[in-house]
């Protein structure tokens, strides 16, 4: 009967007591057995950890890590890394899927703790830095997308499916949470201490001010089904007047009809909130019969009257 590895993994001796080895040279034998390999990584750890507490960590040095991240070097790095990647040989390209499981989670997590207390690296970066960073990553984008070497263009019509929704899911679970906020770069029109979408938007909003509504602007997340994509999205609608409990979506001609919109309304509505969809004719009764309008605001019937 075979003995087990001296390390205590478990599994069966194959050389000298332990279940495998890295190298042999004469009498000296390097051990291979994983228990050992997780044991030397945490006290490897736990050293450098303790030695950058006491600021003897090389990488402290400024002179060392000017060396090590030079130009040079640095282009020596990617190379070695690229030629790696063609060979398939990238730690990330050959782990376990519980093993890349595991390490996104780790990796998550300590962003996570990082950004909770404000030591994240995108919190401390200055504009100048960051629009810098975007730059670079649209050059490069751009560039590997004329080389046709952009990972979506390569995937099948099945995979990009897959990515799509995998990435429409993490976006909505971002803004249900909060965790990601709608960027105002395209909103165009300020009124008050707001930036609205559209001059429409804004028209609503002088409306609502002069007949003395109290309103809230994209306040609301609400949840609705996407019957063109089969899924849940979220959408945040316009305005809400909480003494009607009455919501009011602005939209344009090109998306007054769209189905997407007809979705949200239905959403909307199966919150339990009052709604109505002002398009090209809704928005000409503010200029030119504001209590049709208002009408269409306090009528219970507004629903019946679009169907």
């Amino acid at each position: 009967m075979k003995s087990k590895c001296k390390g205590g993994c478990g599994q069966e001796a194959s050389f000298k007591g332990w279940c495998a080895i890295k190298w042999k040279s004469g009498k000296r034998f390097g051990v291979n057995c994983p228990e050992i390999e997780k044991k030397r990584a945490s006290n490897i750890s736990k050293f450098r950890t303790e030695e950058a507490k006491r600021g003897e960590n090389p990488m402290q040095n400024p002179e060392i890590c000017a060396r090590n991240h030079s130009p040079e070097r640095n282009k020596k790095c990617s190379e070695t890394l690229k030629n790696k990647g063609v060979l398939g040989v990238l730690p990330q390209q050959i782990e376990s899927k519980e093993l890349k499981r595991k390490r996104q989670k780790n990796v998550s997590r300590s962003l996570a703790k990082l950004w909770e207390a404000g030591e994240h690296p995108r919190q401390k970066e200055t504009l100048e830095e960051r629009r810098n960073r975007l730059d670079k990553m649209s050059e490069t984008l751009i560039l590997l997308g004329k080389k046709g070497k952009l990972p979506i263009q390569n995937m099948t019509p099945e995979q990009k499916k897959r990515f799509g929704e995998k990435i429409s899911k993490t976006l909505r679970e971002g803004i249900l949470t909060g965790r990601i906020k709608l960027s105002p770069s395209w909103k165009k029109v300020p009124y008050k201490d707001l930036i609205l979408r559209s001059r429409w938007e804004q028209e609503m909003a002088e409306f609502l001010d002069k007949h003395n509504f109290r309103w809230e602007y994209e306040t609301k997340r609400l949840t609705y089904w996407d019957s063109d994509k089969k899924t849940k999205a979220i959408t945040i609608p316009d305005f809400y007047i909480p003494s009607l409990n009455l919501i009011i979506e602005v939209k344009s001609n090109a998306d007054f009809k769209a189905q997407k919109t007809k979705d949200k309304i239905t959403g909307i509505k199966k919150h339990g909130f009052n709604a109505i969809l002002a398009g090209r004719k809704e928005m000409s009764m503010l200029k030119n019969n504001e209590e049709q309008f208002l009408e269409l605001m306090r009528d219970e019937t507004y629903e019946k009257s679009q169907s």
